[in-house]
């Protein structure tokens, strides 16, 4: 038996931005005393949709890195679950503690968006992360969403190949009206459009978005669709369900992931998931903080929005 390999798939923009955080990093270390001396007083915060998630922890780690170095204090908060009108109150409490800079992952983009307007107001630095509202901001640092669809589902095209899948059904695990899911998902569905042997069909909704109602959903999808011989999950909540389910059905469906967390890498291993799409979240987190600290300082902040790039991640 050949030994299986971890082989990661690294786009170029990622390999750009890696590269760019080394040097970042030591460019930091050499002007942090002057730094801290200027921001020692300045706070700054990241509030997320959630904290369910691995993905906002890895995001947290960034943003917390890069404050830590240059000596800016900083907060991390959000919702203990999606909750629009709760990241808006957080939103609100964060400017009157007095928040210089809020990185924001906008949970619903129209409804915070009122909240932002009123934070910018009071003038504070508004970078968003992975997630924007309506309302402008300095810059955002986001997955380019669509484009992660168009790669789930080339690397599902790929595996068909190699395998000798010549048709069937496709599967969606999806949330409800979520942006950058939808993004994804119509990445994917115009992909997969370019080979008509395969059918996607209509997404699977999991309101909850937790990995348990997933799998529970991904076991109805796959036992009432003779002609299913895939199923592509578009986050992480979703992704996890979906390796669980396959697990349970004996891996025998060709199962993709989105995002990279600890349970998700053990299914990618024992084969229940066949490739994860791969976001960079430290990165959002790490360089969404440095442009805070840049608006903060009076200083350029550069491009309006950074795409933060995806991996694909396999095992063969």
């Amino acid at each position: 038996m050949k030994r299986k390999r971890l082989i990661i798939d690294i786009t170029v923009i990622t390999l750009m931005f890696f590269l760019f955080i080394i040097w970042h990093q030591n460019s930091m270390k050499e002007k942090a005393m002057v730094f801290s001396n200027n921001i020692a007083h300045n706070k700054v915060y990241l509030i997320t949709t959630d904290k369910e998630y691995q993905y906002w922890d890895i995001v947290n780690k960034g943003a917390s890195d890069m404050a830590t170095l240059v000596g800016i204090k900083y907060v991390w908060d959000a919702p203990d679950e999606r909750n629009a009108m709760k990241q808006i109150e957080i939103i609100n409490k964060a400017v009157e503690t007095g928040a210089d800079a809020i990185l924001i992952a906008a949970d619903d983009p129209r409804l915070i968006s009122g909240a932002v307007e009123d934070a910018k107001a009071r003038g504070v630095k508004i970078i968003y992360v992975d997630s924007p509202a309506y309302e402008e901001a300095i810059t955002t640092l986001a997955t380019d969403n669509y484009e992660a669809g168009v790669r789930a589902a080339e690397t599902l095209l790929s595996i068909f190949e190699s395998r000798g899948i010549e048709g069937g059904s496709v599967g969606i695990i999806s949330l409800p009206q979520k942006a950058n899911v939808e993004l994804r998902e119509r990445g994917f569905r115009n992909t997969m459009a370019s080979d008509p042997r395969f059918q996607v069909l209509d997404s699977t909704i999991v309101p909850s978005g937790t990995p348990e109602d997933a799998k529970t959903a991904t076991i109805e999808l796959m036992e009432t669709n003779d002609e299913l011989v895939a199923i592509f999950g578009t986050n992480e909540g979703a992704s996890e369900g979906l390796g669980y389910a396959n697990k349970e059905k004996q891996n025998q469906y060709i199962a993709i992931g989105f995002d990279e967390t600890t349970a998700m890498m053990k299914l990618l291993r024992n084969g229940s998931l066949d490739a994860i799409v791969v976001q960079n979240p430290y990165t959002m987190g790490y360089l969404g903080m440095a442009q805070a600290i840049a608006a903060i300082l009076g200083k350029n902040t550069g491009p309006e929005y950074l795409n933060t790039g995806v991996k694909v991640m396999t095992i063969q």
